[in-house]
């Protein structure tokens, strides 16, 4: 669990820096989709909280359950929209 952790946090922390190089440096006149990138970003930031959520469950741990479950729905949830966001073409925000 602790490898499969670490490559998507690995992951995340790519994609989050390919957001902040496309937005800063490179001022959104790339041909890069800073969607797309928003989106992986987000997802692998879901995912790295589902594996911590296993573990909590695997160990039987309660404290601050509840939280990052609605933390990593929340997550889940705004990566989908923007992914849907970006396929249609329109603004979510």
């Amino acid at each position: 669990m602790f490898l499969l952790k670490l490559v998507i946090n690995i992951l995340a922390v790519y994609f989050a820096i390919r957001v902040l190089y496309t937005a800063i440096i490179l001022d959104n006149s790339a041909e890069t989709n800073i969607d797309y990138l928003l989106f992986s970003m987000l997802f692998f930031l879901g995912l790295s909280n589902t594996v911590q959520l296993v573990e909590m469950v695997r160990d039987k741990k309660k404290e601050h359950f509840t939280l990052l479950l609605v933390s990593t729905i929340l997550l889940f949830g705004v990566s989908v929209a923007i992914f849907l966001s970006s396929s249609i073409g329109g603004e979510v925000f």
